[in-house]
């Protein structure tokens, strides 16, 4: 998972749990906290899973996410829909005293949360091509189980699993279970 986080390092402390597995009972995809020392965190929910990091890497450098923009495009409603259950999702991560410090000092951290659709992106602006990633929305569709582009995610990123874990998923398990305080 940390060298999926392509060059930045992972803050482990984010992880609030695990939002879907592969076909081996691996993560594939966490959920993160809101806020990070204190700043807006926006990705809600993080590809963990290094088939479908590289997968989706590969496919957003064919146009994938210009094939998403156009999907937007093309229902607005939906997409409009989505994102805003995402900021509702971030709001409601966000713990008390830190809604309540953010709302009354730090306004415009506030608005990044309750703003920010899929991976923090301006949902109004999701709408004039601004899906961004197609790992974040890789991430929220495996984690929420649907997705406005649910039938063109399947069908470019089929099969959803390899065929043998990699190296990498089984050396980083102890880790993500030692960041989710889990045993065994």
């Amino acid at each position: 998972m940390m060298a999926q986080s392509r060059g930045r390092r992972f803050d482990p402390a984010l992880i609030l749990g695990v939002a879907a597995r592969c076909v081996f009972d691996l993560p594939s995809v966490i959920t993160c906290r809101p806020l990070r020392r204190g700043e807006p965190f926006p990705p809600t929910f993080w590809l963990t899973c290094p088939h479908l990091v590289k997968l989706c890497g590969s496919l957003e450098s064919e146009g994938a996410v210009g094939e998403l923009n156009m999907m937007a495009q093309r229902d607005q409603s939906g997409w409009s829909a989505y994102n805003l259950l995402h900021a509702q999702i971030r709001i409601s991560l966000t713990e008390p005293p830190a809604a309540k410090f953010l709302r009354k000092f730090r306004r415009s951290q506030w608005d990044v949360l309750r703003k920010g659709g899929v991976g923090g992106i301006d949902y109004r602006a999701s709408l004039k091509g601004g899906a961004k990633c197609l790992h974040l929305q890789t991430a929220s569709w495996l984690a929420l189980g649907f997705h406005p582009a649910a039938a063109c995610l399947e069908d470019s990123l089929s099969p959803l699993y390899c065929k043998i874990p990699p190296e990498e998923c089984l050396k980083n398990t102890p880790r993500i279970k030692e960041a989710l305080h889990v045993e065994g």
